[in-house]
């Protein structure tokens, strides 16, 4: 008997995520590789997290709070909101799977921008949801079109503030006039993943927009600035309300003993996350420089990774620098054909990616543009 897998799920193209380091070295023979592909903070874990892991690790034969009581109360300290207005994730990521699983259906459905973070559309389609792609604006999310797009059918809007990939935020301006033209019953989902690296003036906090009684989910996570992106743990937070529909729709367990220690360690460590900061502007000014100098184009970010656009197609990119032992992100599933998402490492690992574009891929364009023009 054949397996009748849902027409849905089999238009549903899967994620894929950036290559492991010790994948490159096993495919390539590579003793040294560089990954700039995955946002991830290159300066690694808060060394607190990394003792409360070893404290913890005892304790992995038990199962782990499945609310996570300690962690949750660590997070409403910080934040002050209620611990029953906080719901822990497997990643951030997994709770934009809750929301979808929670929300949608057949009938009701949700917003996205396209060229956005692909676990959203991926999300709404696997519930067979209706979905909505709104074009970016100069590489942002257009949020008064996004506005405009919804409709009785619409439960969510998803909103990556700042966007993955193109590293753009929007103002504090763009979201009063989104929230003056979104009907009152949808439900949006700021996904803040990146906020802890941005210095740009008016990049909005959603903590107002809780405050001020707005219909928000905010999703945060741990994996990025706080260097714990193998541990798997984010956060969502919203109104009670939401916050008791999540909790309904979670899996008991989906965080793990050595997350929920982890993560109230590194929340605690401020030194660290001062450094990792300092650091990702530091180094994100001399790559920004560095590819102006070389004439590279690329999206202004104030994220921890740019999106740089590729004089061959971006996956055609991604092999030859691999070649190199440099891992970037070719960023066609996002609709950039022609583009690789690189992220910001240390000083020396930025070196390495420019020595690797100059000596490969700079080459390797011009050679095909020499060929062009003589043929």
């Amino acid at each position: 008997m054949k397996v009748r897998v849902p027409e849905h799920v089999l238009r549903i193209a899967p994620y894929v995520p950036g290559k492991p380091i010790e994948e490159a070295q096993r495919q390539l023979g590579l003793r040294q590789v560089v990954k700039l592909a995955s946002n991830e903070n290159p300066l690694g874990p808060s060394p607190r997290a990394v003792q409360a892991i070893r404290d913890a690790a005892p304790r992995v034969h038990r199962y782990p709070d499945s609310h996570g009581h300690d962690l949750r109360q660590a997070l409403s300290n910080r934040l002050g909101v209620p611990p029953g207005q906080i719901v822990l994730g497997n990643g951030s990521t997994e709770i934009v799977e809750i929301l979808a699983k929670t929300f949608l259906s057949r009938e009701l459905g949700a917003v996205v921008a396209d060229q956005s973070f692909i676990m959203y559309p991926i999300a709404v389609r696997t519930m067979g949801a209706p979905l909505k792609l709104v074009p970016l604006k100069e590489h942002r999310h257009d949020l008064e079109a996004m506005a405009a797009a919804c409709d009785d059918r619409t439960a969510l809007v998803y909103i990556g503030n700042p966007n993955n990939p193109t590293g753009t935020a929007v103002d504090r301006a763009g979201f009063e006039a989104y929230f003056r033209l979104v009907p009152g019953h949808v439900l949006t989902v700021i996904d803040e993943a990146y906020r802890d690296y941005v210095e740009a003036p008016g990049y909005p906090d959603g903590m107002d927009d809780l405050r001020q009684g707005r219909n928000v989910v905010l999703l945060r996570t741990f994996s990025k600035i706080h260097g714990l992106a193998g541990m798997r743990i984010g956060y969502a937070i919203t109104v009670k309300e939401v916050a008791d529909a999540l909790e309904s729709v979670r899996s008991p367990f989906n965080t793990s003993v050595l997350a929920q220690a982890a993560a109230v360690a590194a929340l605690e460590d401020e030194g660290h996350i001062r450094r990792s900061r300092e650091e990702n502007t530091r180094e994100a000014r001399f790559l920004a420089a560095e590819m102006t100098r070389r004439g590279m184009k690329f999206v202004p970010s104030v994220a921890n990774f740019f999106l740089v656009f590729t004089p061959l197609p971006g996956e055609q990119i991604h092999l030859t620098l691999l070649r190199e032992g440099v891992i970037v992100r070719p960023m066609e599933p996002y609709g950039f054909s022609h583009a690789v998402r690189v992220s910001i490492g240390t000083h020396d690992e930025l070196e390495r990616f420019l020595d690797a574009w100059d000596r490969a891929v700079a080459g390797e364009a011009g050679g095909t543009r020499r060929a062009s023009h003589t043929s």
